[in-house]
């Protein structure tokens, strides 16, 4: 399935559509379950006049103690059922990921990797979406705003649970923008290009839009996957399907590279060997955990790998392609820098 074909579009686009990655079988067990979280979910959103909006995370589930092989140990969240656990290692996608997020070619993985560790990623967080069914007298819905940068390092699964079809909205992107000489052009569009990206009921796009960066509505089967690059700009198109949004986010990034370190139970019994270390968090670092967290009581999760470098080396990237930004603490550049680094 994954073919030379898909690779350029994935290249030339930032995003592609891997088709039927989930069988009825397992749609029917994931919406099952969905069912039973959601309407506790939309009754709290309605009384909140939250127009039943609803985003579940991981940081909204049960936490459990859990030690890692590594030794680190952390307040982990454990998956709803055995179908939304099998999609850690989908076995569709799983290869794919291995490649995307192993080969530095592709701008995720630091260059500087030794090729031992370049096969090894994690799911460092997951979200489900939801949105009822609407039609335009539901009121405004003005969806996300753009973000994505050329030098970010995740990829991100989206599993559709049900159809998204022409008009519908959900997930949307701005092609091409993952490399930096189309981001430029971007950039370079006058107004707030963020909010007003693409065209609704609610919503309009600026009159100025360069043509060269045009937005993609993606569209999706119940049971496709969309395959985005977070390198690229993308955003959340105002809903107006006439059945539910009901949209998986499972992200995952290269070893030893830290985004949002949502923690997960990986002492979970149901869990197998291969998902588990999917999930554990990197015995070393290429890059430094974010600033806002505190890991004074867990030095284990900041050692950084003996190969860490200021930069990537942006030599053997696919033509357009951008290196991963390598997030260090000034202290840690200097160092590094000092040592020759």
């Amino acid at each position: 399935m994954w073919d030379d074909t898909m690779r350029d579009t994935f290249a030339r686009q930032g995003y592609v559509i891997v088709p039927d990655v989930l069988n009825q079988q397992q749609l029917d067990e994931l919406n099952v379950v969905y069912d039973q979280h959601i309407v506790e979910r939309v009754e709290i959103g309605s009384r909140a006049g939250a127009n039943k909006k609803i985003r579940f995370s991981i940081r909204g589930r049960d936490r459990y103690e859990t030690t890692d092989r590594h030794g680190n140990t952390y307040e982990g969240r454990r998956f709803w059922s055995k179908a939304y656990r099998d999609l850690i290692d989908n076995e569709i996608m799983f290869p794919i990921l291995e490649e995307v997020l192993g080969d530095p070619a592709w701008g995720h993985a630091p260059a500087h990797m030794p090729e031992e560790l370049r096969p090894l990623f994690r799911l460092d967080h997951d979200n489900i979406h939801y949105k009822p069914a609407r039609k335009p007298t539901d009121g405004e819905d003005k969806g996300g705003t753009l973000h994505g940068s050329p030098r970010s390092w995740h990829v991100t699964c989206v599993y559709e649970l049900k159809t998204v079809g022409p008009g519908d909205g959900g997930f949307g992107c701005v092609i091409g923008t993952h490399k930096p000489k189309n981001e430029e052009k971007l950039l370079n569009i006058e107004g707030d290009w963020k909010a007003n990206w693409c065209d609704t009921e609610w919503t309009s796009q600026l009159p100025n839009w360069d043509e060269d960066v045009p937005v993609h509505r993606v569209e999706a089967k119940a049971g496709d996957c969309i395959l985005f690059t977070e390198k690229l700009k993308h955003g959340t198109i105002p809903w107006s399907g006439s059945d539910e949004r009901r949209t998986l986010f499972y992200k995952y990034v290269p070893f030893g590279m830290h985004h949002g370190n949502a923690a997960y139970d990986t002492k979970d019994p149901e869990l197998t060997e291969h998902q588990k270390r999917i999930l554990e968090f990197s015995p070393c670092w290429f890059n430094e955990p974010r600033e806002d967290r505190d890991y004074t009581g867990n030095p284990a999760l900041t050692e950084l790998h003996p190969e860490a470098r200021v930069e990537s080396d942006p030599r053997g990237l696919l033509p357009g392609m951008s290196p991963p930004r390598i997030r260090l603490t000034d202290e840690t550049r200097a160092g590094l820098l000092g040592a020759g680094g």
